[in-house]
C-alpha cells in the first residue's frame, strides 16, 4: 500500500475508483499563542539553533572549519556559539565565543478594511474582522575578528533565505524574509568586538470575531389601533 493510500475502512465510504484526498492546510502551532513579536523570536531562535547544532549543516566552509573545531551550538554555557534573544542574553557569555543575539523592533497594524471589518453573519450578529502586523527584527552577528563576523551574518541570512518559504507556510506567516545585511562596526562599550545586524522583515495576518451575547431582536410587539368614521 502507498503510504499516502487511504486506510480500507476510510476507502470504503466512498465510491470505487474515487480517491479522497484531505485538502486543509496544516494547522500552525503558533495559532494557539497567537503573532506576537516574542513568538516570532523564538521561531527564527528555534531555526537558527536546528541549522548551527550540527556543522555539517552549515553553508560556509571556514565557519564549519571553526564550529567543528571549537563546537556547535549546544545546550548549556559551554556551547561553541552562542545564540539567545536579547531578553535573555548574558554578556559574559560572548565574550570568548561568536554570538547570535536577536531583538524584536516596532510592529505596526495595517488595516485592509473600513474599522478592520471583514463581514458578518446577519443569522448570528457575528462581525468578522482582520488586518496585518507588520515589522521587523535584527540579528546581531557577534564576534572577536571582522572576516569572522561578516561570514557568520552571511550565514545566517542565507539561511532564513533559503528557508522562507517554509517557514512562512510552517509559522503561517505572510512574511519571514532577511532584507538586510548590515555594515561591520565595532560594537559599542567593546574594542574586541564586532557586530553585523542583519534585518529580517515580518508580517502577519490577525482576525477576530465579535458575537453578542443578548440578540439583536429581543421582542416583538404588536398593538391595534381603532378608527372612528
Amino acid at each position: 500500500m502507498h503510504e499516502d493510500a487511504n486506510p480500507p475502512e476510510i476507502e470504503a465510504l466512498f465510491p470505487e475508483g474515487t480517491v479522497p484526498e484531505v485538502r486543509f492546510c496544516k494547522p500552525s502551532s503558533l495559532r494557539s499563542f497567537g503573532f506576537t513579536p516574542l513568538v516570532v523570536t523564538g521561531a527564527i531562535r528555534q531555526t537558527l539553533l536546528q541549522h548551527f547544532a550540527d556543522p555539517n549543516q552549515v553553508i560556509s566552509a571556514s565557519l564549519r572549519a571553526y564550529l567543528t573545531r571549537e563546537g556547535a551550538w549546544t545546550a548549556g554555557v559551554d556551547t561553541g556559539l552562542y545564540i539567545e534573544a536579547l531578553s535573555e542574553w548574558r554578556p559574559e557569555l560572548t565574550e570568548a565565543r561568536p554570538a547570535l543575539i536577536i531583538k524584536e523592533n516596532d510592529w505596526t497594524w495595517t488595516r485592509l478594511g473600513i474599522g478592520d471589518r471583514a463581514g458578518a453573519d446577519f443569522r448570528s450578529g457575528t462581525e468578522f474582522f482582520g488586518g496585518m502586523w507588520s515589522g521587523s527584527h535584527t540579528v546581531f552577528a557577534l564576534g572577536k575578528e571582522g572576516a569572522e563576523t561578516q561570514i557568520l551574518a552571511s550565514e545566517v541570512a542565507k539561511t532564513l533565505l533559503w528557508y522562507a518559504d517554509k517557514l512562512e507556510s510552517s509559522f503561517d506567516l505572510h512574511r519571514l524574509l532577511p532584507t538586510q545585511i548590515g555594515a561591520l562596526s565595532a560594537l559599542e562599550e567593546s574594542t574586541e568586538h564586532y557586530v553585523v545586524p542583519i534585518t529580517i522583515a515580518v508580517a502577519a495576518w490577525e482576525s477576530w470575531s465579535l458575537t453578542e451575547e443578548a440578540p439583536r431582536l429581543k421582542e416583538i410587539e404588536f398593538r391595534t389601533s381603532q378608527f372612528r368614521c
